[in-house]
């Protein structure tokens, strides 16, 4: 069943059953660019939509391509695949690719992991991999950069892996966007060298709102034990603090800065919910 965990899924607006076909059959009989999104629902509202609507036809049209599933279709099909899977609380992925010259698109619910309160309370392990995506700002369905990923994650035991490009510098996680606290200050990687994660977006936002100084920057994996708390961000696990990177341990789910950050932000979502109910 690959990446969909639902007993139904959208294609092209049709309504499909898993009995009978699959996407992950779908996509791997299809060559060619794929560009994905993927969006949290939570109690039946997909967080911070118009975003994701927007990311989402940036990256193709970044590759010469028009995005042509308009932004209330796709609000319509996110809800669809939630009622019809009775699921209010979960992660929805859609894929946008060519088929036989025409746009297809595919909707279904996928695999998620959020992070238990032992992990919330104590940070979480990551370590370092040296790697590159060759289009970080977009975000495109790649199979054997995912594998890579889990496989280190699984053979180490890490909930997350730091990229490390081939200046020696940490950009980004392999599924997250990465922040480092440092006196009064909140360091992360240059936009251009990173996905544009919507969670990282706001999370900017939130640290700009309540004061502190986000400086986007070079930094150098040979520098990490310089930073006094690390967090990372993403759809799934939102702000959680990081234990340690490798060998270097860190206090972050004790540090004052990233806990009111963590807590800034799940008003934000709470606020976008209340708006959107």
């Amino acid at each position: 069943m690959g990446d969909n965990v639902g007993k139904n899924y959208i294609d092209n607006g049709i309504i499909k059953e898993c009995t009978g076909s699959d996407p992950a059959a779908i996509l791997d009989a299809h060559e060619g660019i794929k560009i994905y999104e993927v969006i949290r629902i939570i109690d039946g509202i997909p967080l911070f939509f118009e975003d994701h609507y927007i990311r989402m036809c940036k990256s193709f049209q970044s590759l010469g391509h028009a995005c042509r599933i308009g932004a209330e279709e796709f609000r319509e099909q996110i809800h669809r695949i939630v009622a019809v899977n009775e699921n209010e609380n979960c992660n929805i992925k859609f894929i946008i690719f060519s088929a036989n010259g025409e746009q297809r698109v595919l909707g279904y619910i996928s695999k998620s992991y959020y992070p238990s309160l032992e992990e919330i309370r104590n940070g979480v392990p990551v370590g370092l991999l040296p790697l590159e995506r060759e289009n970080p700002n977009i975000k495109l369905v790649d199979h054997d950069y995912k594998k890579k990923i889990n496989k280190i994650k699984a053979e180490k035991g890490f909930y997350e892996v730091f990229l490390v490009d081939r200046e020696g510098n940490v950009t980004e996680g392999g599924t997250s966007n990465i922040f480092f606290i440092k006196g009064n200050k909140i360091l992360t990687a240059s936009e251009e060298k990173v996905l544009k994660g919507i969670t990282r977006m706001h999370v900017i936002e939130v640290c700009k709102d309540m004061g502190y100084e986000v400086v986007e920057t070079s930094i150098a994996a040979s520098r990490l034990h310089e930073a006094e708390g690390v967090f990372l961000s993403g759809t799934s696990p939102k702000v959680l603090p990081v234990s340690s990177i490798d060998d270097i341990k860190y206090s972050s789910a004790k540090h004052p800065v990233i806990a009111a950050i963590r807590e800034a932000f799940d008003d934000t979502i709470n606020e976008y919910l209340m708006k959107n109910r």
